[in-house]
């Protein structure tokens, strides 16, 4: 277990009749009408046996319960003791200089030198935390405290790992855990966003986990589907409907023109005819089978741009390069070239 701090008569040590000793308060500081002096007095026992068996966090209570009833300077002593205990050293520092300011004068010499050195000796435990909100008006909950604080200023935060949930209403909360040193002197830029969604349904706005630059850290939007070849690859398939339609009418027109050449008594106006249909049929399957081709050339060539376009996105720092692609062109050839 951690040594206590020792102030004068209140000196304190690892034996738990010293703790005992260290912890009491005179039973006429208690100097209050009856029936809340008894409370406060019943409240301050039982914090000395719960610190005595090590239950820390109830020993806290029940002093600060006494100290509510009857404002005694000298449980401040206490309080900040257990508040060290339990490597809480923003509040034992404030609770020790409490003690120091209320109990003035009527504090001994040497037990408000020995404070005194208490008190610096937890300076070096503490650093001051400025966070610079993009909003006025905004709180903060630290460490999973009971009620939040407003932003006033630079906040005494205990040395270690903190974490700090900035609030407001109708903007998204924003939580940040940082490791503070000792004696640091550390500014954190917050941004809060407007809760546009309304929260999350549970009463509660929605968490943002922010990043490194005090910005909060969102999904890039997903891409959307490749527009310019899909409408390219959908022309190409209509031409090549179409070109399939106009070859099978000039194969059966050309089937027809051939019967009719081999029919006795067939008009040489209907042969005539039946010929030019058969022509037609056949130039503009040629000019569709033409056109289809091209076209189907032109979607490879977007698709191929599409995919690499994706490919020579900036990829995140410390990840493996991306695959890349181009698209080469040369006399006689078209090619992609790339790297795997």
């Amino acid at each position: 277990m951690r040594g206590f701090l020792l102030s004068g008569g209140f000196a304190l040590a690892l034996g738990t009749a010293c703790l005992t000793a260290a912890l009491a308060v005179p039973r006429e500081s208690f100097a209050q009408p009856q029936s809340k002096a008894d409370e406060a007095k019943t409240r301050y026992l039982k914090g000395v046996d719960l610190f005595d068996e090590g239950d820390y966090q109830s020993a806290l209570i029940e002093f600060k319960r006494s100290y509510e009833l009857v404002p005694n300077f000298n449980v401040l002593y206490n309080i900040g003791q257990v508040h060290f205990q339990l490597a809480d050293y923003a509040n034992a520092l404030k609770t020790l200089q409490q003690y120091l300011d209320e109990g003035g004068k009527r504090i001994p010499a040497s037990r408000q030198t020995d404070v005194a050195r208490d008190v610096e000796k937890l300076r070096s435990r503490v650093a001051q935390v400025t966070l610079k909100v993009n909003v006025p008006g905004a709180e903060v909950r630290i460490d999973d405290q009971s009620s939040s604080q407003p932003i006033a200023g630079p906040l005494v935060v205990s040395a270690g790992k903190r974490r700090f949930e900035i609030s407001k209403p109708g903007f998204k909360t924003v939580t940040r855990v940082e490791d503070i040193a000792g004696q640091e002197n550390r500014e954190i830029p917050i941004e809060l966003v407007p809760d546009a969604a309304g929260g999350t349904g549970d009463g509660k706005p929605p968490v943002v986990i922010i990043g490194g630059d005090g910005r909060p850290t969102t999904p890039p939007p997903e891409p959307g589907p490749p527009v310019a070849p899909i409408v390219l690859w959908s022309l190409t398939g209509a031409l090549a409907v179409t070109w399939g339609v106009m070859g099978g009418l000039a194969i059966s027109s050309d089937s027809q023109l051939q019967e009719l050449k081999t029919t006795p008594g067939s008009s040489e106006d209907d042969i005539s005819a039946k010929a030019d249909q058969a022509s037609t049929f056949a130039l503009v399957s040629d000019i569709m089978m033409g056109t289809t081709i091209a076209a189907a050339g032109v979607a490879t060539v977007f698709t191929v741009l599409e995919f690499a376009v994706e490919d020579e996105a900036p990829a995140k720092p410390g990840a493996p390069p991306a695959a890349t692609s181009r698209l080469r062109l040369g006399p006689g050839f078209v090619g992609v070239e790339g790297t795997f």
